[in-house]
């Protein structure tokens, strides 16, 4: 089992890589139409390889984050349960212990 923090870091970073595979796709695609740097109106007449391939990466990081992402939330509810009942566990172990102690004796 990983720990959270790499599993955070896992889901973290396949959504940057997402999110700039994305942001190639639409450069690529506003390039390849005429529409960089130029008051115009845009063509929409090429979807170039470079976005397709972009496209299909972008959409294999978001798919990859899903299961770190998921996995890691699960663990720190998991956690934050876990950690509470732990210490309500030990308080009770402490008051049982003191009030069991005979210090007369």
């Amino acid at each position: 089992m990983h720990s959270r923090h790499v599993l955070g870091a896992v889901a973290l970073g396949a959504i940057v890589v997402a999110a700039i595979s994305f942001a190639v796709v639409d450069a690529s695609i506003a390039a390849a139409n005429g529409c960089m740097g130029t008051p115009a109106p845009c063509d929409d007449r090429a979807v170039p390889i470079v976005a397709i391939t972009f496209s299909a990466l972008g959409v294999l990081a978001l798919l990859v984050s899903i299961l770190p992402a998921v996995t890691w939330i699960a663990q720190a509810i998991h956690h934050s349960t876990t950690q509470h009942s732990d210490l309500e566990l030990a308080r009770r172990h402490r008051a049982h212990r003191v009030e069991g102690d005979d210090f007369d004796s």
